[in-house]
């Protein structure tokens, strides 16, 4: 491991670079005793990388930079160790090295990522938290960045509820950033973790944020934005999920607000659309034998024409004229179906025209 640690903090090589360096079939002990006259015969390394790589072999005491990083208590893995994420291995470009204090996320549990505006509005702070909180009182581990807003509501959503939390940081796992969130720092350890791929020690950067945003989406099976403007770090987290092959979903909001601008677009774009922390479950199959009860149930007391409506329904909106298209009802019809539907609290206009399922 100390070959490993002497590797992943070489900050003269890039994260691309070093796991080139794996896929050629080298460990970072093989390439900390390689010679210079093979190093240069690397094709993609620069003569200036050599150099800086011979100069760090000569000058670096690599046992006592070694003993005195296991004496601070943060665990470390890397692409070359068995217990290294396999979720972060398969993303591009996974993080050659993870740092953690506490512990990484079970691999084995779903995991949902809440992540949103930094300067939120009162009412995505109560929607974050409690989504949150419901999703943690059913096991589901919530990830974030534990930055100021939505992040911060996501992850005190499940310490209130005794859930299971990780903080993937733009910073060395040892800086708590920012300072004002200590204390969900300090819960996030005993409850979860704290994550980065960068060394103990480094200072927050803003070009470090959306490289974390990606380990946020992939531990995730989920990204659930809350509120976010157009240009978002949050919209960040999202394209990777979407590249990850992850579900995005979005908590709608007017039109006329600016911190409905990211989540709206999300939306226009497909991610799925959450008016409760019921609609995310049902998907993610946490309520499922009560849905078949209520689907059951449903049969016995819809008319058959309003079965029909109901089943064009989802939890993304569908319009009206859609709808027309694939019935055989004229408009009066089916807005009359659409309102009776309303009335027993199975749908729900969320724009005009559009309508999901409430249950």
């Amino acid at each position: 491991m100390k070959y490993q640690y002497w590797l992943d903090g070489f900050s003269k090589l890039s994260t691309s670079k070093k796991n080139r360096i794996l896929a050629d079939g080298f460990t970072a002990q093989d390439f900390y005793f390689m010679d210079e006259s093979k190093l240069k015969k690397i094709s993609y390394l620069t003569e200036a990388e050599v150099d800086k790589i011979t100069e760090s072999k000569r000058h670096n005491d690599i046992d006592g930079n070694w003993s005195s990083f296991q004496e601070r208590g943060i665990n470390f893995t890397t692409l070359e160790v068995k217990d290294y994420p396999e979720r972060i291995r398969n993303i591009t470009n996974p993080p050659y090295g993870l740092y953690y204090i506490g512990r990484l996320p079970d691999e084995n549990r779903k995991t949902v990522a809440i992540v949103g505006a930094r300067g939120r509005s009162a009412y995505g702070s109560q929607i974050a938290e409690q989504i949150s909180k419901e999703l943690s009182m059913r096991g589901i581990q919530i990830i974030s960045g534990l930055a100021r807003g939505i992040d911060a509501d996501g992850h005190r959503g499940a310490l209130n509820n005794n859930g299971d939390t990780f903080a993937v940081l733009g910073c060395g796992v040892d800086v708590c950033y920012p300072k004002a969130n200590k204390y969900l720092y300090d819960d996030i350890v005993k409850s979860g973790g704290i994550i980065s791929e960068l060394i103990p020690g480094t200072s927050p950067k803003a070009c470090f944020f959306p490289m974390r945003n990606r380990i946020i989406s992939g531990f995730s099976d989920v990204v659930v934005v809350v509120e976010a403007r157009k240009k978002s770090g949050s919209l960040i987290t999202a394209d990777f999920a979407m590249e990850q092959g992850k579900d995005v979903y979005a908590v709608p909001g007017r039109i006329t607000d600016e911190l409905s601008g990211g989540t709206n677009h999300l939306i226009k774009q497909g991610a799925g659309v959450i008016l409760s922390p019921k609609d995310l479950l049902m998907d993610l199959d946490l309520i499922s034998d009560n849905s078949s009860i209520q689907s059951n149930f449903m049969k016995k007391i819809l008319e058959k024409d309003e079965s029909l409506v109901y089943s064009l329904t989802d939890f993304r909106p569908i319009n009206l004229g859609t709808m027309l298209e694939k019935t055989s009802f004229n408009i009066d019809e089916l807005i009359n179906i659409l309102h009776s539907l309303e009335a027993k609290g199975l749908i729900k206009e969320v724009f005009p025209n559009h309508y999901v399922r409430d249950l």
